[in-house]
């Protein structure tokens, strides 16, 4: 803090004039005691991601961008065709609150909602409106370990999703309960070679709990290998490759059927991401349905990312 200026002082004797100066030190500034939310929110990082699910590469050549270009579920994988009658062309938005409260990991609440940018009207159920609730996630997330180099590091994320995007499943049979509750562990290690390329292999372990019955009725397991090349300091390319598998379903387990992981999709995509400005990243990607066989036109998709830094 700056000096304030001398104060000159004059003393005038009887006869004589005699001239003082002297350097006066500013009043220490009074500091203002934070209240315990600023406490809170200098803890708080908060950040914005965007998912785009574009259409079909054919459909967009045929003009047409209201389906979506969904997972090929068994049904219509079995047919050869990618299910894409489920969901309209959409942003997926996920909003993370990531409170760093001293420990390792931090915690880190997820609200996550789905806007259509297509019409809804015809699909099954009628009109989704113009946001889709869907389940918010709740947990804890950091890097546990590095390496001495800091070249591995091993990222984990143990979370819950919460029931919130539909009050009530499965109601009209009893004997498959009313609420589904979901644990979510994502285990995420990465090794980076130099300053241009980075192997990340994540995994992830998503189990679905019928009300009170603890047991493995449905669960998923998540293979989530990348690749990434950075060009300079605002772009990357990425490589990233998807397997998802998941078990019996539950009119299946609740029988004691044994559990069969089913191939639910195995997607590959490449990406582009250019840091934008100091806070946005933006990815856009093509990306392939590589077990929608036969592989056409209708296997292939465009998408993007959006991260925004909001503090």
């Amino acid at each position: 803090m700056k000096r304030i200026s001398l104060l000159i002082l004059t003393l005038t004797a009887t006869i004589s004039v005699a001239t003082a100066q002297t350097t006066v030190k500013p009043a220490p500034a009074e500091t203002k005691d934070k209240t315990s939310f600023e406490k809170f929110y200098d803890r708080m990082k908060i950040t914005y991601l965007g998912f785009l699910t574009g259409p079909g590469t054919g459909d967009a050549m045929d003009g047409q961008f209201k389906y979506a270009s969904t997972s090929p579920e068994t049904e219509a994988k079995e047919l050869g065709k990618n299910n894409r009658d489920a969901l309209p062309t959409n942003v997926y938005n996920q909003i993370a609150f990531n409170y760093n409260f001293g420990a390792k990991m931090n915690f880190v609440f997820i609200p996550r909602f789905t806007i259509p940018l297509a019409s809804t009207e015809n699909l099954e159920g009628g009109d989704q409106g113009f946001i889709t609730l869907e389940d918010f996630l709740v947990g804890f997330q950091g890097v546990v370990y590095s390496s001495d180099n800091k070249k591995f590091n091993l990222f984990i994320r143990p979370a819950v999703r919460l029931p919130v995007s539909q009050g009530s499943r499965n109601s009209s049979n009893d004997k498959l309960g009313s609420y589904t509750h979901q644990t979510d562990l994502l285990i995420a290690p990465s090794y980076t070679f130099n300053e241009k390329w980075e192997l990340g292999l994540a995994g992830q372990i998503r189990t679905y709990i019928i009300e009170d019955r603890y047991n493995e009725t449905r669960n998923r397991l998540g293979f989530f290998p990348s690749l990434t090349y950075t060009i300079d300091e605002f772009s990357s390319v990425a490589v990233n490759y998807e397997v998802l598998l998941e078990n019996s379903r539950r009119r299946e387990s609740l029988n004691n059927k044994p559990t069969v992981y089913k191939d639910i999709w195995q997607n590959a995509y490449v990406g582009y991401a250019r840091q934008v400005t100091e806070k946005l990243n933006i990815q856009p990607f093509l990306s392939v349905y590589v077990n929608d066989g036969p592989i056409d036109e209708d296997s292939f998709w465009v998408g993007a990312y959006f991260n925004y830094k909001i503090k």
